[in-house]
């Protein structure tokens, strides 16, 4: 296998561009447990808290789909998993040594508008959730406000290592599972005490209702590559990442379907549906009123969590992008921290930017709509990843064409208006390529020692 992965790694092109800058020391890095936490915590989001009330109108369908969903992202994990133990660096050389350079821009630069834009989405659920805490500051721009500050905040924690980012990580790892467990604690003793539970809503079991329902339950899924992109800041990357991304992801599949239908069993589908806080809403009765602004807490802490990393991936992919030629080499350049300061601040610029165009005074269709054209950015990298394990042999077919088709099914669930911001703004990236090797290029002779 190593022979016929070395073979395509010499059809990448890598003329004029400098070598990648050393990784930071390993006081710096991530260990095992941040690593897991890395992939845990940047899945398990706003999304899980928000989840129960966008797929509750779907029935038993919503059943479906987290077999659906929960299994396709196994494979996918899998996959990039596999791709991390056989092949060094991050999705960029894995895509590259499969597809080419070319592809793996478009891959990477799509997964890194993804994050950004859910850097914005899950900064504006913070804002969502203290504004459930603290009715004060339910206003769109108390929300959007929050939402802003949330991004400075986590940028200047990273700006001190992605060690600094990992201890956060892990912290709101621990505490964002405290209200998913709870609520299957109770579905337990309401069925252990002889309870009836609440009935999904009346809908037929259907094809379309199930790939709709998916699609909404991906961006809740989008995270478990969180390993394999930092991995170049992660110790013993080989090692570590394959087995943080496989047992992260098994694990909080588990979990949400437990999670979810729980809260439908406890709430009425009806209920459930309108409610921005289905999970506190679903725990208010045994727990008292007290519990919507703990839960409401907790989904602040759960947001920030996964914003923390969705900002560090966001900076690292920038940084693969930069040192393969395709960005601005600034963008590579590294502190005494191993931070890259430029990459920071401009993924950080950005998912601001994207806050404060989206004060609405409609928080969750907002956060539908960011979530979903989220979702069909890390799409596209999953698809490439899925693919090029395939072609290099690193999973067989059994793996890669689940993988594959499920991929192609949730472009196909997220609906033509999202697809279609997909496509634009992954295409979006190519001119910035040609310009930043084009300039590579003309600095390659001045740089060359006169003879």
């Amino acid at each position: 296998m190593s022979h016929e992965i070395g073979d395509e790694l010499t059809h990448v092109d890598h003329a004029a561009v400098p070598p990648p800058p050393p990784p930071p020391p390993p006081e710096k890095r991530l260990g095992r447990m941040m690593s897991l936490a890395m992939v845990v915590g940047t899945i398990v989001g706003s999304g899980i808290y928000l989840l129960p009330a966008q797929v509750a109108p779907f029935g038993i369908n919503l059943v479906a789909a987290f077999v659906l969903t929960g299994l396709g992202t196994f494979l996918l994990a899998l996959s990039m998993a596999r791709l991390a133990g056989a092949l060094p660096g991050g999705p960029f050389s894995h895509v590259a040594a499969a597809f080419g350079d070319r592809t793996a821009f478009v891959a990477l630069w799509s997964s890194m508008i993804s994050q950004v834009m859910g850097v914005a989405a899950t900064a504006i659920a913070v804002g969502g959730a203290l504004g459930v805490a603290i009715p004060a500051l339910r206003s769109p721009w108390s929300v959007t406000i929050i939402g802003v500050a949330t991004i400075a905040i986590l940028a200047l924690v990273q700006s001190r290592g992605a060690r600094s980012a990992g201890r956060v990580q892990v912290t709101a790892a621990l505490i964002k599972l405290v209200p998913l467990l709870v609520v299957v604690i109770l579905a337990l003793l309401l069925l252990a005490s002889g309870g009836t539970p609440q009935p999904l809503a009346p809908v037929p079991l259907g094809l379309a209702g199930t790939l709709a329902a998916a699609a909404l339950m991906l961006f809740a899924f989008t995270g478990f590559e969180a390993g394999t992109i930092s991995a170049n800041v992660t110790d013993r990357s080989q090692e570590l990442v394959p087995s943080a991304t496989i047992r992260g992801t098994a694990f909080v599949a588990l979990l949400y379907l437990f999670a979810t239908v729980a809260v439908l069993w406890l709430l009425p589908s009806a209920v459930a549906a309108s409610s921005p806080t289905p999970i506190a809403d679903a725990i208010a009765p045994s727990l008292g009123a007290s519990a919507q602004t703990l839960v409401a807490l907790v989904g602040a802490i759960s947001a920030l969590g996964t914003c923390n990393a969705l900002l560090l991936l966001s900076v690292e992919i920038l940084r693969a992008l930069a040192n393969a030629g395709d960005l601005p080499q600034s963008l590579a350049v590294t502190d005494a921290n191993g931070v890259a300061r430029r990459g920071l601040w401009l993924s950080a610029l950005l998912a601001a930017i994207m806050v404060l165009g989206s004060v609405s005074e409609n928080f969750l269709a907002t956060f539908n709509f960011v979530a979903l054209v989220s979702a069909v950015g890390a799409l596209v990298l999953y698809l490439a990843c899925a693919a090029a394990a395939w072609r290099l042999k690193v999973t067989g077919a059994v793996i890669a064409v689940p993988a594959i088709l499920y991929s192609l099914a949730m472009f196909y669930g997220s609906g033509m208006e999202a697809v279609a911001w997909g496509i634009v703004l992954a295409l979006a990236g190519l001119p910035l390529r040609w310009l930043s090797r084009r300039t590579i290029r003309e600095a390659a002779p001045a740089a060359s020692p006169r003879g």
